[in-house]
C-alpha cells in the first residue's frame, strides 16, 4: 500500500512539474495587462489604468500577412495571445491591444475612431474640405502630405526613431466621394529592421492602429 502511495505521489509531483514548466514560457495575465496599458498610454497619449484581459489561441499560417505567422519551420502553428481591452461603453471598445503570451511583445494596438474628438479648428477644416468642389483633388493631396508628415513626427516621438522610413500603404488611391474625414495607412521601417503598419486619421492627426508586421 505504501508503495502505491509513493508511486501515486511521484506521478502527481511529476504532473505538477510538467504544468509549471509549460507555464514558464508565458508572461501571465497581470504582466500582459501592465504591458498593454503602458503601451496604450505611451502610443495614444492616454491615461488608462484599468482593462479586461482574455487569453486566446490563434492559428498562425506561414503565408499570412503581418505578425501572426509561424517562425518558418512549419505550415502552421498555434500561439497564445492576451487581448487587453479598455471599454468605451457596454458594447464598445476604446482601446485594444494584442500581446504575445510567450514574449510579452505587443503586435497590435488600436484606438476606436468613435473616441476621436476634433477641435473646433479641425471641424472647420473638415467642413471646408468637404465643401470644396473645383479644387478638391488638390486639397486632398495637400491633406495627404500633411498626414504623412504627422505620421513621421509620431514615429520620431513614440518609436524613438530619428530618421524613420514612412511609406504610403495606399499610394495612388483617392476616395471616390468627398468626405469630411479619412484614414490613411503607412508602412514604417525603423533602424532595428522592425516594420510597422500605422493607420492615422485626418484631420485629427491621431493614430488609430499600430501593428507589427514582422514579429519574432
Amino acid at each position: 500500500m505504501k508503495r502505491k502511495l509513493v508511486l501515486l505521489t511521484a506521478i502527481i509531483l511529476s504532473f505538477s512539474l510538467l504544468l509549471t514548466s509549460c507555464k514558464q514560457g508565458d508572461i501571465g495575465e497581470a504582466k500582459a495587462k501592465e504591458i498593454a496599458l503602458d503601451y496604450i498610454n505611451k502610443m495614444f497619449d492616454a491615461n488608462e489604468t484599468e482593462a479586461t484581459v482574455t487569453l486566446e489561441k490563434m492559428e498562425c499560417y506561414r503565408d499570412a500577412s503581418g505578425a501572426l505567422v509561424t517562425t518558418g519551420d512549419g505550415e502552421f502553428s498555434e500561439r497564445w495571445f492576451y487581448f487587453v481591452r479598455v471599454p468605451l461603453a457596454t458594447t464598445m471598445t476604446k482601446y485594444e491591444v494584442s500581446v504575445l503570451g510567450s514574449t510579452g511583445e505587443v503586435i497590435y494596438a488600436s484606438h476606436s475612431i468613435v473616441d476621436v474628438r476634433l477641435t473646433d479648428a479641425q471641424k472647420k477644416q473638415a467642413e471646408e474640405f468637404y465643401a470644396e468642389t473645383s479644387e478638391w483633388e488638390e486639397k486632398h493631396t495637400e491633406a495627404l502630405q500633411s498626414l504623412q508628415l504627422a505620421c513621421s513626427d509620431w514615429v520620431k516621438a513614440k518609436l524613438d526613431e530619428s530618421r524613420p522610413i514612412v511609406l504610403d500603404a495606399n499610394r495612388g488611391e483617392m476616395p471616390r466621394v468627398q468626405i469630411r474625414q479619412f484614414d490613411r495607412g503607412y508602412y514604417v521601417v525603423t533602424r532595428d529592421g522592425r516594420v510597422y503598419s500605422v493607420r492615422i486619421n485626418w484631420p485629427s492627426m491621431q493614430v488609430l492602429s499600430i501593428s507589427v508586421e514582422n514579429a519574432k
